[in-house]
Order: C-alpha cells, then sequence, then structure tokens
C-alpha cells in the first residue's frame, strides 16, 4: 500500500492507515476489473439453431464459401424487399451495469449497393428486454466487399442492463456472410473502496510532473466557417472567446475557400493569436481524393500555399499542427481507415512539401475516432512515425450517462493508451474533438448532429462529465484538447442538418448559454497553458483531481469533481507550491445553474488561504471547484469619455476604447432613477467594443447609464455614469 506524502505537519501520515493512495494517472482503483472470459464463439458448425432470423429475407447456412470449418451464416436480402435492419440475433445472459465487451465478427459482402451495409451490433436489455443502449461495429456500406474482413465493436453495459445480444445486419440489398463470431468480456465494473468518514486528502507533487509542457484545454470552433455581423463579433462570438481565453484550439479548413475566405480566416487566427495567445490545430475537411503519387504531390503544394500564406504572409505563427483529413474521411466518413497507407501517402507527401517551404507545422496521426479507430494509431506509429509530429484522436461518450461515477477511470484508461503510444516514440497527444453522446437520428429529413442531453434533466450533468473528461485528459498526459464545439452551427447552415453542440446556441437572435458554458468555460480560462501538468494524489476514488502550474507567473490552478452525493470537506497538501496569496475558488453546481444572460462567467464564490502548504475546502455534492491563484487584484481603469446619443432608432453609447493589456470586455447598464442616482444595476449588454446601441429606449426618455471595464482576472472597474 501506498502512502500519500504529507508536507505539512498537522497531516501525520497515521490519517491514512487503512485507506490508500490513488496516483494521478489513476485517480481511482479501476472501475473495472480486467477479465478475459469467452463468453460465446459461433462458428456456425450448427447451424442458425442458436440464432433468431428478424425481417424479410432469406436465412440460410451456406456450405461453399465458409471462412473457416465447414459453413458460415448466409442473409440475402432480395431486390424489391423493404430494408427493414434484416439480421440474425442471439442474446446471452447474465450481463450486468459496467460488464465491457469485445466482439469481433468476419463477414464478406456481394452487391451490396444501397442502404448501410452489413454490419454488426451488441445491444444490452433491460428486464422487460427493451434496450437501454447499443454499440456498433463500423458501418461501411463497402465492409467485405473485397472479402472476409473483421469488423469489432467495443461495448459496455449501462444502467439496468440485464443481458445482451448480437445482431448480425444486412441492411441493403444483396448478400452478406457472416462466420467466427466471438464475444469477450474484457472487464467487470467493481465498487470503489468506501473512505468512509475518514478525512480527503489530496497532495499536488512537483516533483513528478505528468508532463512539463501543457498546452492547453479549448475547443474546436467553426466560426470563422460562417457569416458573422461586427455587433454579433463584439457582443457574441469575441467577447466569449475572449473571457474563455482558451490556449487550444481545432480548426477546420476547405480547399474551396477563395482567397477573400481565407483572408477572413485569417482575421480570426490572427485574433486568437493576439488576444487569447491560441495555438491553433488545422484540418481540411474537404480533401481532394488524389490517385497517384504526382496528384497527391501537387495536392501537399496546394494545401502548403494555403499554409503557407496564413503562416508567413499573414502572420499566423500559431498554426503548430496539421492533419489532412477530419476522423481519416476521404469521400465517405473514416474511409482511410480501410486504407492507412493511402493516409500515410498525403502525409509523406505534405512532409516533403512543408520541408521544401520551410514550413514549421508538425503533421497529426491519425486524427481518427472513436476509440475503436485508435488502432490506427499503432498502425501509424509502426509505419509512419517518421512523418509524424504529433499523435491525437477522438471520441464521443456513448458508453457512460453523464451522472455515472464510473466514467472518469474508464475514459482515462482509455486516453492513457493513446498518450503512451505517442509518448513512446517520443511526440505529444491532442484529443481533437471530444463530447458526450451524439443523437444521430434523422427526424423529419434532418440529421440531428446533437448532444442528446440537451434540453433533458441530464444536461446539468453534461458538464460534469466533460470536467472529468478534461482531468482525465490532463493526468493521462494529453497536450492540448478540443472540445466540440466553442458555439453551434447557425440553424440556416443546411436544411436537412444541425449540429448543436456548442458552449451556447445560434438560432436567430438567441445566443443563451448552456449549462456547461459555466464548467467548461472555467477549464479553459485556468487550465491554459503553456503550463506543466502536475502528478496528484488522493486517498478518495470519487475525488478527480488535477492541477497545472501556469509557466507565466508560477501560478497554479487546481480542478476537483466531487462525484459523492453529499458535501465533504478536504484537504489539499500543496507543499513548496503553496502560494503567497490566496486562491480564488471557482464553482459549477450542476443544481444550481449559474445563467448570465450575456455569457458573463460566474464570478469566485470566495478566497481560499493555505495554512502551513495545507488548503482547507468544502465541495458540495457532484461539483466542479476551479482553485487558483493565476489572477491580480487590480481593477481596470474607469471607463472614460462616456456619452449617450438620443435618436427614435434608441440611445447610441460611446465612450474612449480601454488599451490596458489585461482589458477584456465592458458591461453595459441601464440603471433606474433619474441623472442623481448611483444604483448600477439592470445590465443591458457585455461588449469588447467601445460602443453600445440600446434600441430599447424611446424618443423623449432620459435614461441614465452605466459602462464598467472588466479586466482578465474578472476585475471590474469603478462605474462611468452618464
Amino acid at each position: 500500500m501506498k502512502r500519500c506524502l504529507m508536507s505539512a505537519a498537522m497531516l501525520p501520515a497515521l490519517l491514512f492507515n487503512g485507506l490508500f493512495s490513488i496516483d494521478a494517472r489513476a485517480q481511482s482503483t479501476p472501475a473495472t476489473r480486467t477479465v478475459d472470459e469467452l463468453r460465446f464463439s459461433e462458428d456456425f458448425e450448427n447451424g442458425l439453431q442458436s440464432w433468431k432470423s428478424m425481417a424479410e429475407a432469406e436465412f440460410t447456412v451456406d456450405k461453399e464459401n465458409p471462412r473457416a470449418g465447414a459453413q458460415c451464416a448466409h442473409i440475402r436480402v432480395p431486390e424489391g424487399a423493404a430494408l427493414h435492419y434484416q439480421h440474425l440475433e442471439r442474446s446471452f445472459s447474465p450481463v450486468q451495469w459496467g460488464d465491457e465487451f469485445h466482439v469481433t465478427i468476419w463477414v464478406r459482402t456481394q452487391g451490396v449497393a444501397d442502404g448501410t451495409g452489413a454490419y454488426a451490433a451488441l445491444e444490452f436489455l433491460d428486464a422487460a428486454g427493451q434496450r437501454v443502449s447499443i454499440a456498433h461495429s463500423r458501418t461501411d456500406r463497402g465492409s467485405g466487399a473485397q472479402g472476409w474482413e473483421a469488423l469489432h465493436i467495443e461495448g459496455q453495459a449501462t444502467k439496468r442492463t440485464e443481458r445482451a445480444s448480437i445482431h448480425l445486419l444486412l441492411h441493403a440489398h444483396g448478400d452478406a456472410w457472416f462466420d467466427d463470431v466471438q464475444v469477450v468480456q474484457t472487464g467487470r465494473r467493481v465498487p470503489f473502496p468506501e473512505v468512509a468518514d475518514a478525512e480527503r486528502v489530496i497532495t499536488v507533487d512537483p516533483g513528478h510532473p505528468v508532463l512539463p509542457r501543457f498546452g492547453g484545454v479549448g475547443f474546436h470552433v467553426f466560426d470563422h466557417a460562417f457569416p458573422a455581423t461586427q455587433d454579433y463579433l463584439d457582443l457574441v462570438l469575441a467577447k466569449r472567446w475572449r473571457e474563455l481565453n482558451p490556449s487550444f484550439a481545432r480548426m477546420n479548413h476547405q480547399n474551396s475557400w477563395d482567397r477573400a475566405k481565407l483572408d477572413e480566416t485569417a482575421q480570426y487566427m490572427l485574433r486568437f493569436k493576439q488576444e487569447t495567445n491560441t495555438e491553433l490545430y488545422v484540418t481540411t475537411w474537404d480533401p481532394t481524393d488524389a490517385a497517384t503519387p504526382e496528384d497527391r504531390l501537387a495536392y501537399a503544394r496546394r494545401v502548403a500555399d494555403t499554409l503557407g500564406y496564413w503562416v508567413k504572409e499573414k502572420g499566423a505563427t500559431n498554426i503548430t499542427t496539421y492533419c489532412m483529413t477530419n476522423e481519416l474521411s476521404l469521400g465517405a466518413w473514416g474511409s482511410l481507415y480501410k486504407d492507412l497507407p493511402k493516409f500515410k501517402e498525403y502525409h509523406t507527401a505534405l512532409f516533403q512539401v512543408f520541408r521544401e517551404r520551410g514550413l514549421d507545422v508538425r503533421l497529426l496521426a491519425t486524427d481518427a475516432s472513436p476509440f475503436s479507430y485508435w488502432d490506427s494509431l499503432d498502425w501509424a506509429a509502426a509505419n509512419m512515425d517518421d512523418v509524424t509530429g504529433v499523435y491525437g484522436g477522438h471520441h464521443y461518450i456513448a458508453e457512460y450517462e453523464p451522472d455515472d461515477p464510473y466514467f472518469y477511470p474508464w475514459f482515462l484508461a482509455k486516453v492513457q493508451r493513446g498518450v503512451d503510444l505517442a509518448r513512446g516514440k517520443g511526440k505529444d497527444f491532442i484529443l481533437g474533438e471530444f463530447g458526450a453522446q451524439q443523437d444521430g437520428r434523422t427526424i423529419d429529413g434532418i440529421k440531428r448532429d446533437v448532444c442528446i442531453y440537451w434540453d433533458t434533466p441530464m444536461e446539468p450533468m453534461v458538464s460534469i462529465q466533460l470536467a472529468e473528461a478534461v482531468i482525465a485528459a490532463v493526468n493521462a498526459g494529453v497536450y492540448g484538447m478540443g472540445y466540440w464545439t466553442f458555439a453551434d452551427f447557425p440553424d440556416d447552415y443546411n436544411p436537412h442538418y444541425i449540429n448543436k453542440w456548442g458552449l451556447f446556441k445560434r438560432s436567430g437572435n438567441d445566443s443563451s448559454t448552456r449549462a456547461h458554458y459555466y464548467a467548461y468555460g472555467l477549464l479553459t480560462k485556468f487550465f491554459r497553458g503553456p503550463a506543466t501538468s502536475l502528478n496528484v494524489k488522493t486517498n478518495d476514488p470519487r475525488l478527480r483531481v488535477a492541477a497545472v502550474l501556469h509557466h507565466t507567473g508560477k501560478t497554479l490552478s487546481i480542478a476537483i469533481v466531487n462525484r459523492h452525493e453529499r458535501e465533504i470537506p478536504v484537504r489539499i497538501a500543496l507543499g513548496e507550491l503553496a502560494p503567497g496569496k490566496p486562491f480564488r475558488n471557482y464553482v459549477y453546481d450542476p443544481a444550481h445553474i449559474p445563467q448570465h444572460p450575456f455569457g458573463d462567467l460566474q464570478e469566485a464564490s470566495g478566497l481560499l488561504e493555505a495554512r502551513d502548504g495545507v488548503l482547507s475546502i468544502q465541495l458540495g455534492a457532484n461539483t466542479l471547484a476551479v482553485l487558483t491563484t493565476a489572477y491580480d487584484t487590480d481593477p481596470p481603469a474607469p471607463v472614460a469619455g462616456l456619452e449617450v446619443t438620443l435618436a427614435e432608432t434608441g440611445a447610441t453609447l460611446a465612450w474612449q476604447d480601454n488599451s490596458e493589456p489585461d482589458f477584456c470586455y465592458y458591461r453595459v447598464y441601464r440603471c433606474p432613477g433619474g441623472q442623481s442616482s448611483t444604483v448600477v444595476e439592470n445590465q443591458i449588454g457585455s461588449t469588447i467594443a467601445h460602443h453600445f446601441v440600446d434600441a430599447a429606449v424611446k424618443t423623449g426618455s432620459s435614461p441614465q447609464y452605466a459602462v464598467l471595464a472588466v479586466d482578465r482576472s474578472g476585475n471590474v472597474s469603478a462605474p462611468a455614469v452618464k
């Protein structure tokens, strides 16, 4: 049994007798115990007697074309038959919440040219036989078209699961053969050890950093792809970006953009560089399918022309990373997963051209999603490391509901695998996209690329799950990460597709924030790079903790998620890291979301001061606390030169711009009372501009206004009143 090494005399080692110490790279005993239990294996030598057939199709045993042995299963959907996910199904039990499975199925197809093709699914069922969750293999119309091909499923039983079933599907007209089905249980949930009423202690260890140079918590940002008025930039996009202050972002690029669009995108890149010092990872959304080496080299030169224009001519030197495509897509989503040598050929051509041009941008492999596609990272490490500067992947969390406390150790282990692979090659790892569970349904002809929890009682807990994902990524040693996305796609983007994942909406005049704005936004603001991600230990597996030491100012930020259903007291041993000033304590409580009409982040709930190297804090049930010394206490200068002009169109306010380096934005108030009133309330806007229009004011009225400046630490100036 390890012991937590406490530097303060007030926390002797005897406090931990009978307890356990948890390293930052684990932070709990494993939520699942690794097992290797074969639940069943099926080669169809006994026919289809264990399987049920569903929907209109021909279900037979084929003795002429098995992969191995004497026979295999055959599904034929004839022309004219309605497609109803024709499949063979076999159930097995018992299955419990948290059981993990790896399923392998071999498939071969012929004549499949429509529908989804041949694939497999692992369905988890409750006591009444109703589905509670489902996991799929790769769905690709071309699967098995060139001969026998292995499909894989990784799935985990969710709450209420009592049994499971395997589905072998042909959702297409044509023929599919299935053989050698194998279901292996790879994990089993183990209850967390009980800490009872013992004192909870967290130790931050500066002597063994997780990653000496951490790049930061950020977003995939799509905003440059859509038109935006100057008012929308001033009041919403640029204002919120500046306040959330991310140091890492992923951006999309399209080959079809003309020079005007490249210039417009460069303006965003330069704003990110100048205002928030944000590092950029760029990927192409519409890569050209170049068939020959010469074509790929010519294509690489076109990409280098664009990146070189941004970096060398426009000055966007914050572009550090590039991948030739999103999630291994070329023509179809994920298509290069089945042709990784072609992905390598593209990156080899890009590497050659970048080197010729002196373009200091590293190439990322493979950008794959989800975790089940991360075996492409192994291939890249073995076959194209010489042209790879950084490794990376994505995942959207379908395996755990947001209130499931077992999510954190599972996600940590998954991401750790990618980081360890990259480190084995001396490279960093980037989590380019992540988010909660996707809806993905098509309703009334509209594809819903939306988080399934929006506008449900579970939405506030998504913030806690995302915070745990960030903490896990930091503790695994991820260099940088990007939540999908900073803002929703606009409603008018595509009449048949919506993408709604943002921290705030972009629906006509509705720019309201979602709950996770006030949790994830704290992490982008205070878990900035460059920093050192520190090793953290805790004696309670339901505390998820990460810490970073910022290189600028040597300030410290700590994030803690309490997965207990009650408030608990915690002591944080800082030792030599104990600062000379108090920590500001920012809290996100899913039971009391700090919504703000203009997206202003919540203020600190208080100050906490370390005594004898130890910080004491009360953590609310299922809350996120972000503690930081990355702030100053000097308020910005008061707004100068405020003038108000009244007209039929409303009141126009103008004032002198604040040029202080630490300035963030202005708050505008329409105050009650007459000109002699000193009350400052009724906020009507937040903006980064030094002007504002109050269109609600009627001719003949005599309103009083106040404007306050806010700096990046959240300090507020004295009001300027007019």
